[in-house]
């Protein structure tokens, strides 16, 4: 099962390079699992990608492997580390439909059980205790 994210990765002021968004660009065009990107700015790039087959952490730590340097505002930093972590877990899930499939087995299994008092002993000796 494929899933298809689409982000926008903020990079820190063009000011010494104006062609930074374009050469960051071409530098993810040819990674493997993104199949999508596009300069929206100077400092702006949207792109798409399979998170099967690749995460926007590894995206990123590509971009400041090869000296772009991403922008650290604190809306910037605060929605990176949460696609991080939506990312994780989606990558981390088991496999699809597992949970649903078990959860759905043990709730026929309960609806099937005849339910009410479950004490084995006599009438007689549950007053006394």
């Amino acid at each position: 099962m494929e899933k298809f994210k689409h982000r926008t990765i903020r990079l820190s002021s063009p000011d010494n390079d104006p062609e930074m968004a374009n050469s960051a660009a071409r530098l993810l065009r040819n990674v493997k699992g993104v199949t999508q990107v596009a300069v929206m700015g100077p400092d702006r790039i949207r792109v798409s990608y399979n998170v099967r087959r690749i995460t926007m952490q590894i995206i990123e730590a590509l971009l400041t492997e090869f000296g772009y340097q991403l922008h650290m505002g604190f809306f910037c930093s605060l929605m990176r580390n949460l696609c991080y972590y939506i990312e994780d877990i989606e990558c981390t899930d088991p496999v699809h439909g597992q949970a649903e499939n078990t959860r759905d087995a043990f709730m026929m299994r309960y609806l099937r059980r005849p339910h009410g008092c479950r004490d084995h002993r006599p009438e007689y000796l549950r007053r006394y205790l």
